[in-house]
C-alpha cells in the first residue's frame, strides 16, 4: 500500500472522527447558547417580577401615582417577557413555569386594575388605612405575585443548571476533541516514522554505493508504496546514467574526429575565415585570409581591424558589421572592393558573407565571416559588360522597329476595347431590360390572374347558371347525359381557373403576407402533386412590398417544383427567419441532390428556371445559393433585404 493511500485513508478516518467530535460540539455550543439566552430571559423575568412588587407596595403604602404608573409600566413589560420568552425555551419545564407565570401575572393585572379603581372611587385620609375590599383585593394580589415570583426563581434556577450542564459538556467534548486528534497524530508519526526510516536507509545506501561510482549496483526495492517507486526510478535513472556514460564516450570520440575534420578544413579551405569579437579583434583566421590581407596570421590576432587593413576597407567592413554585432542580424553576399597596398595599381573586389556569434544567454559574442577574392570575376565582368553594351545598341535598334509596330498594334487594341466597352454597356442593358420584363411578367401575372377570375371566371359562372337553367327547362329524357357532362366541364375549368387564379396571385399574398402564402401553397401541392411540406417560421415581422413578395413566391413555387420534377423524393422544408434585415427563405430536400445538368434542363423547358431565380433576386437586392448537403438532398437558399 502506497504512502498516498495510508495517508488518504488515515486522513478520511481523522477526517470522519473530528466531523462527529465538531458536530457535537456545534450542538454543545448550540445547547450553550440556547442555555445561556433562556438564563438572561430568566434572570430579566425575575428583576422585572420584584421591582413590579416593589412599586406595587409603594403604591398601595403611599398611594403615590408614580408608583402607580411604575408599576403599571413593569406589568406590561413582565407580559411582554413572559410572551418573549416562551417560544425560546426549549425545555418543557420552562415552558409550563412561563405559561403559569403569564397566567399568574394576567390575573395580577386584572385584580391591579380593580384594586386602583377601589382606592380611587373611596379616597381615604390616610394612605396607609384602606377599606376591607381593598384590602382583600391587595392579598389576592400579593398571593398572586407572590406565586409569580417563586415561579420566576423556578424559572431561573432552571436555567441556571442548564447552563451549567451545557458548559461542562462543551468543555469535556473540547478535551475529548484535542487527546483525541494529539493520539491519531502520535500514532500516524509513529507509523510513518518507522516506514520512512527502513525505507530511507535502503536508498541511502544504494545511494552511496552510486555515488562512489558503481553505476550497476542498484536500490534494494521493498514493498510499493512512493519510497519503492522513488527506488525503481532511481535504479532506473542509474541505469539510464550508464548508458548515456557509454554514448558520452562514444560521442566524445566522434566529436574529436569531427573537430579535427573542422580544423583541417579551415586550414586548407580556398577562401578565408575568421572570427572576431565584440571589439572587432581577430580572433581566429586561416592562412588563405593572411594571404588575401597581405599579411601573417600573428600580424592578425588580437589586432583591431583597423591595426590590420587599410582605412577605406576598415570603414566599409565597420558599416558592414554593424547590424550584426548590434540586431545579430545576418549579412551575406555582400561586396568589398578597395586596395591592400595603397601602391597596387589593381583595385581588389570580396564577396563576403557574415553571421553572428551567440553566447547561450542570447547575447552577440562576436562573428565570423567568410571572404572570397572575386577581382577576376569582376574583371571579366568587366569585360563582358562591353559586349553587353555593344549588343544593347544593337538591340535598341531592334527596338525602335519594335515600337513602330507597336504603336499600331496599340491603336489597334485601344479599338477593341472601345468595342469591347459598348458590347459591355448593351449587355448590360440587355440584363436590365430581362430583369423589367421579368417584373413586367409578375405584373402581367397579376393582370392575367384578376382577367381570369374577374371576366373569363365570371363568364364561365353564367354560362354554368344559364346552362343549368337551359337544363332545367330540357325534359329528363332529352341530353340529360350531355347537359350533366357539359356541366361538369364548365364547373371543372371553373376550379381550374380558380386554381390557377391562385397560384398566380394568391389572395393571401396581398391580405395575409408572404407567410400564409406559402402555408397555401404547400397545401395546394399536398394536393395536386402529394408534396409533403414543413413549413417553418420564426414568427418575426418581415415588411415587404407586394412586388417583392409575388417574386418571393413565384421563386419558392418554382424551387418546389422542381423538388417535385427533379429530386426524386416527395418531402421538402420551407424556413422563413429574419436575421439582421434580411430575410432568409431556406427550400430544403432530401433527394438525388443538386447538378448543372438539372439547372440547365429546367432553363431550357421553359419554366421558370434557376437561371431566372437568381436574376430576379438580385434585381431585389438579395442573393441566391443552391448547395448539396454532404447526406444526399439541396438546400436553395434566398436572402433579400427587409423594408425599415
Amino acid at each position: 500500500m502506497t504512502f498516498a493511500r495510508r495517508l488518504k485513508i488515515i486522513s478520511l478516518l481523522s477526517f470522519t472522527l473530528l466531523v462527529i467530535v465538531a458536530a457535537l460540539l456545534a450542538w454543545s455550543s448550540r445547547e450553550l447558547a440556547v442555555a445561556e439566552r433562556n438564563h438572561v430571559v430568566a434572570d430579566q423575568i425575575q428583576s422585572t417580577v420584584f421591582h413590579r412588587a416593589t412599586m406595587r407596595d409603594e403604591y398601595f403604602s403611599f398611594g403615590l401615582e408614580r408608583a402607580r404608573e411604575q408599576w403599571f409600566a413593569l406589568n406590561e413589560v413582565a407580559t411582554r417577557l413572559l410572551a418573549q420568552g416562551v417560544p425560546q425555551v426549549e425545555d418543557d419545564a420552562a415552558k409550563q413555569i412561563l405559561e403559569r407565570s403569564r397566567l399568574d401575572l394576567a390575573e395580577s393585572v386584572q385584580i391591579s386594575k380593580r384594586l386602583v379603581e377601589q382606592v380611587r372611587r373611596i379616597p381615604v385620609a390616610d394612605p396607609a388605612h384602606h377599606d376591607e375590599f381593598a384590602s382583600r383585593l391587595y392579598s389576592q394580589i400579593m398571593l398572586k405575585d407572590s406565586a409569580l415570583q417563586q415561579e420566576a426563581v423556578n424559572l431561573q434556577e432552571l436555567a441556571r443548571d442548564r447552563f451549567h450542564r451545557a458548559s461542562d459538556r462543551m468543555i469535556y467534548l473540547t478535551l475529548l476533541l484535542v487527546v483525541l486528534m494529539a493520539l491519531v497524530t502520535i500514532l500516524n508519526s509513529a507509523f510513518l516514522n518507522g516506514v520512512l526510516r527502513r525505507r530511507m536507509a535502503a536508498i541511502k545506501r544504494g545511494a552511496d554505493v552510486v555515488a562512489s561510482g558503481d553505476l550497476t549496483h542498484g536500490i534494494e526495492v521493498e514493498g510499493d508504496d512512493e519510497l519503492s517507486q522513488l527506488a525503481r526510478l532511481f535504479n532506473g535513472v542509474t541505469q539510464k546514467m550508464g548508458d548515456y556514460t557509454q554514448a558520452l564516450h562514444a560521442s566524445e570520440q566522434r566529436y574529436r574526429m569531427q573537430l579535427q575534420e573542422l580544423a583541417n578544413i579551415y586550414t586548407h579551405t580556398p577562401v578565408g575565415l575568421f572570427v572576431v569579437d565584440r571589439d572587432l579583434r581577430y580572433l581566429r583566421l586561416n592562412e588563405h585570409l593572411a594571404r588575401l590581407n597581405g599579411k601573417s596570421i600573428c600580424e592578425h590576432v588580437g589586432r583591431c581591424i583597423d591595426e590590420v587593413l587599410p582605412p577605406g576597407v576598415a570603414a566599409q567592413i565597420r558599416e558592414l558589421w554593424r547590424p550584426v554585432l548590434e540586431r545579430g542580424e545576418c549579412v551575406l553576399n555582400v561586396e568589398v572592393q578597395g586596395r591592400v597596398d595603397p601602391t597596387d595599381p589593381v583595385l581588389h573586389h570580396w564577396l563576403a558573407s557574415y553571421q553572428p556569434l551567440i553566447s547561450e544567454g542570447g547575447e552577440v559574442t562576436g562573428l565570423m565571416g567568410v571572404v572570397l577574392d572575386i577581382t577576376q570575376r569582376k574583371q571579366t565582368e568587366e569585360m563582358l559588360a562591353g559586349v553587353r553594351q555593344h549588343l544593347e545598341e544593337e538591340v535598341q535598334q531592334r527596338t525602335a522597329k519594335l515600337q513602330l509596330i507597336n504603336e499600331h498594334l496599340t491603336q489597334e487594341i485601344e479599338i477593341r476595347k472601345k468595342v469591347e466597352v459598348e458590347l459591355l454597356a448593351q449587355q448590360q442593358k440587355l440584363q436590365d431590360m430581362a430583369l423589367d420584363l421579368a417584373m413586367a411578367e409578375e405584373r402581367e401575372r397579376d393582370r392575367i390572374a384578376s382577367e381570369l377570375h374577374d371576366q373569363v371566371g365570371q363568364r364561365l359562372i353564367l354560362a354554368k347558371i344559364k346552362l343549368d337553367a337551359l337544363a332545367s327547362t330540357v325534359p329528363a329524357a332529352e341530353c340529360e347525359a350531355e347537359a350533366e357532362a357539359v356541366g361538369a366541364l364548365v364547373q371543372q375549368t371553373i376550379q381550374d381557373i380558380r386554381s390557377l387564379t391562385f397560384q398566380l396571385r394568391p389572395p393571401l399574398l396581398a391580405s395575409a403576407g408572404l407567410e400564409a402564402a406559402l402555408r397555401w401553397l404547400g397545401e395546394e401541392f399536398s394536393a395536386d402533386f402529394g408534396l409533403d411540406t414543413e413549413f417553418i417560421d420564426d414568427g418575426q415581422e418581415k415588411t415587404l412590398p407586394y412586388e417583392i413578395r409575388s417574386t418571393l413566391f413565384q421563386a419558392v413555387r418554382e424551387l418546389m417544383l422542381n423538388v417535385i420534377k427533379h429530386a426524386g423524393t416527395l418531402r421538402c422544408r420551407v424556413e422563413l427567419s429574419r436575421c439582421d434585415g434580411v430575410l432568409v427563405i431556406l427550400v430544403e430536400d432530401d433527394g438525388v441532390g443538386y447538378g448543372a445538368e438539372q439547372d440547365a434542363s429546367v432553363t431550357r423547358s421553359g419554366g421558370f428556371g434557376l437561371v431566372n431565380v437568381r436574376q430576379k433576386i438580385q434585381h431585389l437586392g438579395g442573393s441566391f445559393t443552391v448547395t448539396n448537403k454532404g447526406a444526399g438532398g439541396t438546400v436553395a437558399t434566398i436572402r433579400v433585404p427587409l423594408g425599415s
